[in-house]
């Protein structure tokens, strides 16, 4: 799935693990999201802190889209790949989670291993 986009950078595309947690996102988080999306479409990799920052602990170049909806922390894990795309692998909402990033950061690598497999990246 590739996100509506103005070229200003790569294509914004999903794994199906992000796709099937933003279809189950109410209309308010999925709103929230897409805003952080659109923010992310159009700045790349430019995107500031707090909209995006590093993960810590990953392998990987793996970042964080920082998502505020109705004061819960939504987080999309992404990363750009070779053809400057940034791939949206991973959502979630953090809140009362203290091992949120414990879980989703080996799925957002081995997200990121398969897509670069299936892609011909690897």
């Amino acid at each position: 799935m590739s996100w509506p986009h103005n070229r200003s950078m790569g294509e914004v595309v999903t794994t199906d693990e992000f796709r099937d947690w933003f279809r189950e996102l109410d209309d308010r988080d999925a709103g929230a999201v897409a805003r952080g999306v659109d923010r992310l479409e159009m700045l790349g990799v430019g995107l500031p802190y707090p909209f995006s920052s590093a993960l810590v602990g990953s392998r990987y170049a793996l970042r964080e889209l920082r998502v505020q909806s109705g004061g819960r922390p939504l987080r999309v894990f992404y990363i750009f790949d070779p053809r400057r795309d940034a791939v949206l692998l991973i959502g979630g909402d953090k809140t009362g989670d203290d091992r949120f990033y414990e879980r989703l950061i080996p799925e957002a690598e081995r997200l990121w291993e398969t897509f670069q497999k299936e892609q011909g990246f690897k």
